[in-house]
C-alpha cells in the first residue's frame, strides 16, 4: 500500500491545501526550494483536509513533550487543522560537512517525514509508533528524489 497514493480517507475526506509560512530568517534559496517542493506536491498527491507548516528559523522545534525534534506535526480533534512545525537552520558545524542543496534537501526529508505522519493520521491508522516511524522513513528520501528527478535539480 502507497500511504502517499492513497484516494479514501478516514479522516478529512474533503480536498484540503497544504500552507506555508515562514518565519523571517529563513534563507530566501531554502524558502524558494520549499515553496517549489510543496507547489510539485500539490500536483502529484492528494492531500484529505488542510495542513499549515509552519518553517521555523531554528535548528529544532520543541514537541509537546517537551523534548526537541527536527520536525513535529500536530493534530487536534474537532475544527481545528493540523499543523507541521520544521525548523529551517541546520548546525554550524554542518555546513562545512554538506553542501547547501544537500542540507536543503536533508530539511525537506523532514518535511516529507512529517507528512507522513499526517496522512497516516488522515487515514485513521492504529499502528504502533515503530511502524509509524518506520514507514515516515520509507517516504522521507524517496520522495525527495523523485522531486528532484521530475524538476531535473541535481541530488
Amino acid at each position: 500500500m502507497n500511504l502517499w497514493e492513497r484516494h479514501e480517507r478516514i479522516r478529512c475526506t474533503g480536498s484540503g491545501k497544504i500552507i506555508l509560512r515562514f518565519e523571517p530568517g529563513v534563507e530566501e534559496e531554502f524558502r524558494r526550494l520549499c515553496i517549489r517542493f510543496v507547489r510539485w506536491l500539490r500536483e502529484k498527491y492528494a492531500f484529505p483536509c488542510s495542513v499549515r507548516i509552519y518553517v521555523k528559523d531554528c535548528e529544532r522545534v520543541r514537541l509537546l513533550s517537551g523534548r526537541m525534534a527536527y520536525g513535529g506535526f500536530r493534530w487536534f480533534d474537532g475544527d481545528r487543522p493540523p499543523y507541521i512545525r520544521l525548523p529551517a537552520r541546520v548546525e554550524e558545524g554542518l555546513r562545512d560537512e554538506f553542501s547547501d542543496m544537500d542540507i536543503y534537501y536533508s530539511i525537506l526529508s523532514s518535511l516529507v517525514h512529517e507528512l507522513t505522519h499526517y496522512l497516516q493520521w488522515a487515514d485513521g491508522l492504529k499502528q504502533s509508533n515503530a511502524v509509524s516511524e518506520r514507514q515516515a522513513n520509507h517516504y522521507r528520501f524517496r520522495l525527495i528524489e523523485q522531486f528532484c528527478e521530475e524538476q531535473n535539480l541535481p541530488y
